[in-house]
């Protein structure tokens, strides 16, 4: 069922492979360019030793002394500008001058792009990422980061102001495709790759720059063997140069076929090819699209359309892309667009920029035909916050294996239900969980317990643990998030998702402080209940990156035969959270292993299956090769679906355990429940 996502992973570190080989065959021509110039130097220096000329060329020492340092200075480079940028995507969005939409704005345009790039988060099962805005009048986008958690959307004003919200939609569903389909980390190690090539230039002209000046005013046998370290000099930099040229070869041969994947997929989305062509159009009827930023040009395989003018383009042609998006002759696009320049330029741009783009009716006033779904369920009862098991809280099995089998597609019906949560979230809470301290509020009311002892212990911890900023916040939203769960406890997801762009920001002492409030919070009744765990390893895996300093690299190369116990553990999990007995749940765990193809498998008791094992199983499992992580999910997905429904629990429990395989899943929707 999540073939298709995983497929994708699989093809990305294909697609990894092939560059690495790239990299490699650039990489071993600039050590045989570097041993050359270094052996021709040594030759010349020597002019006046017999055979010295000889002996540069065929000394050892030269020829690995030469190679090595070279491989040296390109892997380190390449290494050290690759962890920089393993920080999250943040790091490439300030190099380009981009700043976070400040949480709450009040400007119209900046908050239709939040909504829309929320809406696309939740309808494909991504963390809500950080939108930064880049004061450039260019019409230009892209995603960046190393994970998922660390991902980040960069806008530039011009895409803001002058797109409307269908063709900003197709846009954001563009650079979606480049998140779920693996492009973000491929795109970081194209630039570390390039960065470590660059360095030789560098080098050359430092060289360069050192003989050229320390010659002057020399004596004559210094100014002779200064000039041959100026040649020298400008050899590395010619190298590097032709260092240059080869990355942008490469730069151009991974990036253009994924732009094509990722148009393909925007249309998928959105179910509207005429979004992202209108979009691919007025860029083409720009004079010019170009970036202002000098960072641009490291970073220009990141971007939705190309952002410098280059020998070598890293995207496809524009009429190319609208030919594809809209079934066409290309020929017949070309026409099309040399005919519109030809008879109104830049006046129809200029026209069309002046008009207002149509903005989004305000968040808790929208209504779409999907939130039928959720006035269904609101009207038919009512239940306390944390209760699982009334009817409307039940999804059926067909709803949750069309999200499974959806998993990172975000298409047209899930954005519309993404669209109708938002709109049921009050607009005092969408304002605050942007800002950070609301946002922590926000987690911390969801751990609320109905029991009035225990809520009176929470508000004490609150009170002696929390900052005064966040525990007046808790006091302020404690009536609307309590509504808001009460209505619909699907919507406690959201509401986590809405946070994490703000909790990003977390300084890392504050998002200790914060998870140890956390902790404290659930566990003072004594006991860990299954929301009160997924809050919290939500919580802990998407700031993992303050503690680590940057995204933890797992290789993931482990079989399921090898994570067997591993396995084992989650399914029983999986067993019990929806069995009404000991023989019901070994029943279901069983199945699942055989649909895993673990065979038959001892069955943990429910002592075994403590939250303590289960983070310890989701950890080891991250090492899961892509493969296998569909088994495992696929088996998990027939478990819960084992009795024909599922509670909200279950689809929480469900999507913790994607979410520890880094695999995005979708909300399940609402649909027809079988009764008893």
């Amino acid at each position: 069922m999540v073939m298709d996502f995983i497929g994708d992973q699989e093809r990305a570190r294909a697609r990894t492979w092939k560059l690495v080989v790239l990299f490699g065959i650039a990489v071993v021509a600039i050590c045989i360019a570097v041993y050359a110039a270094t052996a021709m130097l040594i030759g010349v220096l020597g002019a006046n030793v017999e055979d010295a000329s000889t002996v540069a060329w065929s000394d050892p020492i030269v020829i690995f002394g030469s190679v090595g340092i070279t491989l040296l200075v390109i892997v380190g480079g390449s290494l050290l500008k690759t962890v920089e940028l393993s920080r999250g995507g943040s790091v490439v969005a300030e190099a380009l001058g981009g700043k976070p939409i400040p949480p709450g704005t009040k400007d119209p345009l900046l908050r239709r792009t939040q909504n829309v790039v929320e809406e696309m988060a939740i309808a494909s099962g991504c963390p809500v990422p950080p939108v930064y805005l880049i004061d450039d009048q260019s019409i230009n986008a892209f995603a960046a980061g190393f994970t998922f958690d660390s991902a980040v959307i960069g806008v530039t004003r011009g895409c803001v102001e002058r797109l409307s919200r269908d063709e900003l939609q197709g846009v954001m569903a563009h650079e979606f495709s480049h998140i779920v389909h693996g492009d973000m980390r491929l795109n970081i190690r194209l630039t570390g790759f390039i960065f470590g090539i660059m360095v030789i230039g560098l080098i050359g002209q430092i060289v360069f720059r050192g003989a050229l000046y320390g010659s002057m005013g020399s004596r004559r046998d210094k100014g002779n063997a200064a000039l041959l370290f100026i040649v020298f000099g400008l050899l590395l930099t010619f190298i590097g140069a032709i260092g240059t040229f080869a990355a942008q070869l490469i730069q151009a041969a991974v990036s253009r076929q994924r732009e094509f994947l990722a148009d393909a997929s925007a249309v998928n989305y959105t179910r509207n090819p005429a979004g992202i062509a209108g979009a691919l159009r007025r860029i083409g009827g720009m004079s010019k699209n170009t970036m202002s930023r000098p960072a641009a040009s490291q970073f220009e395989h990141f971007f939705f359309t190309k952002a410098l003018s280059s020998a070598f383009a890293t995207h496809p042609p524009l009429p190319i892309r609208i030919a594809r998006i809209e079934h066409r002759e290309v020929e017949e696009v070309e026409a099309e667009h040399a005919a519109n320049r030809r008879s109104i330029g830049e006046q129809r741009v200029a026209m069309i920029d002046a008009k207002q783009p149509t903005l989004d009716p305000p968040p808790d006033r929208r209504i779409d035909p999907a939130s039928l779904g959720v006035a269904a369920i609101a009207s038919s009862g009512s239940a306390g916050v944390g209760s699982d098991d009334t009817n409307w809280q039940v999804r059926s099995a067909s709803e949750i294996r069309s999200s499974v089998q959806h998993m990172g597609d975000a298409d047209d019906t899930r954005i519309a239900y993404a669209r109708s949560l938002l709109g049921s979230i009050p607009s005092d809470v969408r304002d605050a969980v942007g800002d950070e301290f609301g946002a922590r509020a926000v987690c911390l009311l969801l751990l609320v317990d109905e029991d009035a002892d225990i809520r009176g212990r929470q508000a004490k911890l609150i009170d002696e643990q929390a900052d005064p900023a966040t525990a007046t916040e808790v006091m302020r939203l404690r009536r609307s998030v309590e509504n808001i769960v009460t209505s619909g406890p699907e919507l406690r997801l959201v509401l986590m998702d809405l946070a994490m762009p703000a909790l990003f920001r977390c300084g890392r002492d504050s998002a200790d402080r914060f998870l140890a409030l956390v902790d404290a919070m659930a566990a003072v009744d004594g006991r860990v209940d299954r929301f009160e765990w997924l809050l919290s390893r939500l919580l802990r895996s998407h700031l993992e990156h303050l503690k680590s300093g940057g995204s933890k690299k797992v290789s993931a190369n482990r079989s399921l035969q090898i994570l067997s116990n591993e396995a084992r553990i989650v399914l029983a999990m999986v067993a019990w959270s929806g069995s009404r007995n000991d023989a019901q749940a070994e029943s279901v765990f069983q199945s699942s292993a055989r649909a895993a193809g673990l065979g038959n498998l001892d069955f943990p008791q429910r002592h075994d299956c403590s939250v303590a094992a289960l983070d310890r199983a989701l950890d080891r499992l991250q090492r899961l090769r892509y493969g296998d992580r569909g088994r495992l999910l696929d088996a998990a997905v027939e478990g819960v679906c084992a009795d024909g429904r599922a509670t909200i629990g279950e689809v929480e429990l469900l999507r913790a355990l994607a979410g520890a395989l880094s695999c995005p899943m979708p909300p399940v929707l609402p649909g027809p429940v079988p009764t008893d």
